[in-house]
């Protein structure tokens, strides 16, 4: 007989509880935060448990498959459900509480965190703390989200033009009608654990039928793809601008030719990774907003040879 929902959210919570008592057993392990609730609407979903687990200083046991990556994850199982667990050192958590890491502690759209274990009372702190700054990130959530979008649109114009391939083409109009929902579940400044783009149905129903249900139901030649096309477009001048102006703003600022390089260093601990600012400078260049220009850039410290980077330049005041 298929297991019910209560049932499974029953077998997620005994699992977790088994799983703490360990974790409380171990002096090593300071503190667990659940990612994502257990409840009947969002479990049906899960098929593992996800934790960040909060170690002392200098106890991280690493394997050879860690590789040189700095972060540690570790599948675990407890009563015979998986337990996805990423272990995090009590200083590298202090960075991202404070936003001095690559991986910030930044507020995630669709999935709560919930401290569910803690024998630090600093940690308790720091993340009630943190928990609360970073609600403001919604701004730049929202400039990620549109970057992906632009990257959707761009790779679909190409594959609509020249020798065409409809199949490719739909599927980057389908990814970015998954970067419209995540932009309007964003923008509502919601937290939703559900399938986003069903969210989006809900809060935007006229936009996600232009951009989402009609491209699934229509024929797909490239009349009907290039008419979703155009829909994206119409939605990134509408909203694109306005959604990438963490990015406007710092140029604006600055007043003169701004390198690439030196964008990504200012943006470095806010999961603005370059690509996205690549995405959104460009887009903005498109648009008449920016000048692209080159600036030399050494590729090691000892390079005598620089080769050149994109710069922008935004002359409004």
């Amino acid at each position: 007989m298929p297991e019910s929902t209560a049932e499974k959210v029953a077998r997620f919570e005994r699992a977790l509880q088994l799983f703490l008592e360990r974790v409380r057993a171990d002096p090593n392990l300071l503190a667990a935060v659940l990612v994502g609730s257990l409840t009947e609407q969002t479990v049906w979903r899960r098929d593992a448990l996800s934790l960040w687990l909060i170690e002392k200083d200098g106890v991280t046991k690493r394997l050879r498959a860690d590789g040189e990556d700095p972060r540690v994850f570790r599948t675990l199982v407890e009563a015979g459900v998986n337990v996805h667990a990423e272990l995090i050192p009590r200083s590298r958590f202090k960075r991202m509480v404070e936003g001095a890491a690559r991986t910030a502690f930044h507020y995630n759209f669709f999935a709560r965190r919930q401290l569910v274990y803690c024998d630090d009372p600093s940690l308790a702190t720091w993340f009630e703390q943190a928990d609360t700054v970073a609600r403001r990130d919604q701004e730049r959530e929202l400039c990620i989200a549109t970057t992906w979008l632009i990257h959707s649109h761009r790779h679909a114009a190409r594959l609509l033009e020249g020798p065409r391939d409809l199949d490719l083409a739909f599927q980057e109009l389908l990814g970015g009608a998954h970067c419209v929902a995540a932009a309007e579940v964003i923008a509502s400044g919601e937290v939703h654990e559900g399938l986003m783009i069903h969210r989006a149905l809900e809060l935007v129903p006229d936009l996600m039928r232009e951009v989402y249900v009609e491209l699934l139901a229509a024929p797909r030649t490239s009349a009907q793809l290039g008419r979703r096309l155009k829909s994206l477009e119409a939605y990134l001048e509408r909203h694109a601008e306005m959604r990438l102006g963490p990015v406007l703003a710092y140029l604006r600022k600055a007043r003169r030719l701004v390198p690439l390089s030196e964008l990504a260093d200012h943006f470095a601990h806010s999961q603005l990774y370059p690509w996205h600012l690549e995405a959104a400078c460009e887009w903005l260049e498109r648009q008449g907003r920016l000048g692209k220009f080159s600036a030399p850039f050494g590729l090691t410290k000892f390079s005598r040879v620089e080769v050149e980077e994109p710069a922008y330049l935004c002359e409004e005041a």
